[in-house]
């Protein structure tokens, strides 16, 4: 990994935390945005006594919000250095292609990389959650058109993304058969769930790694368990 300071967007637990204490074993300074504060400041602070006070920053912000993103970018990179690693989506992606840009003669940025984290739902049927997987669709797409040559040779920054299935120890499933359509469908998810295997979260951080140490831009990795990582659908025409 040649990054040398990443923002790890939800990071102050589950996968998010895990992925970044694999960036600072990698080398990398790390900057952690989350909305949880108190937990957020907590994982700072553990990963920074372990990895040294200059190498770990955490920022409170709401990521949907691009103001609150766009200063908790700013305080980042007065801690750490300029960024050229980023975890996001819409509103990280825009920033990214606006803060990292290393083309032109007014380029902000030293180039980069951002990946984004979807879901194998946006590459197989999953009839339980019809509008979660139209958002994860949404974020593969968006991926794979930012990460076009054409977007790489005006900003210098590439686009990745990561489809992993169902995390061990996340709330996903709850979460689901709460906002199912129906009690139905709620009941018909909690008999699949069961069924399904799920990965853990030093799979889907290799599989994470995999994915930057190729860099191949405009790449969907997916991971599923008991599989190894693939790439999905068709490479992109320059």
């Amino acid at each position: 990994m040649e990054h040398k300071v990443a923002l790890v967007t939800g990071g102050a637990r589950g996968l998010g935390r895990a992925i970044a204490e694999r960036l600072l074993d990698n080398g990398l300074k790390v900057c952690i945005a989350d909305i949880m504060e108190e937990t957020g400041r907590a994982a700072a602070q553990e990963l920074a006594t372990k990895y040294g006070e200059e190498r770990v920053a955490f920022e409170c912000c709401d990521t949907s919000v691009e103001q609150q993103f766009s200063d908790a970018w700013t305080r980042c990179e007065e801690q750490l250095g300029k960024l050229d690693l980023l975890g996001g989506y819409i509103t990280g992606s825009l920033l990214a292609f606006e803060r990292m840009r290393s083309v032109g003669d007014d380029a902000p940025g030293v180039g980069g990389t951002v990946i984004n984290v979807a879901s194998i739902a946006a590459i197989k049927t999953l009839p339980f959650g019809p509008i979660y997987s139209a958002t994860k669709s949404g974020v593969v797409g968006l991926s794979r058109a930012l990460g076009h040559p054409l977007h790489h040779s005006l900003t210098g920054v590439k686009v990745l993304c990561l489809c992993p299935s169902l995390i061990s120890g996340t709330p996903f499933l709850q979460c689901a058969m709460e906002k199912a359509f129906s009690p139905a469908v709620a009941k018909a998810l909690q008999a699949a769930g069961g069924k399904i295997k799920p990965l853990t979260v030093p799979e889907v951080v290799e599989a994470f790694s995999k994915l930057l140490e190729e860099e191949v831009n405009g790449s969907v990795l997916v991971v599923e368990a008991g599989k190894e990582p693939y790439y999905s659908l068709p490479e992109i025409p320059s």
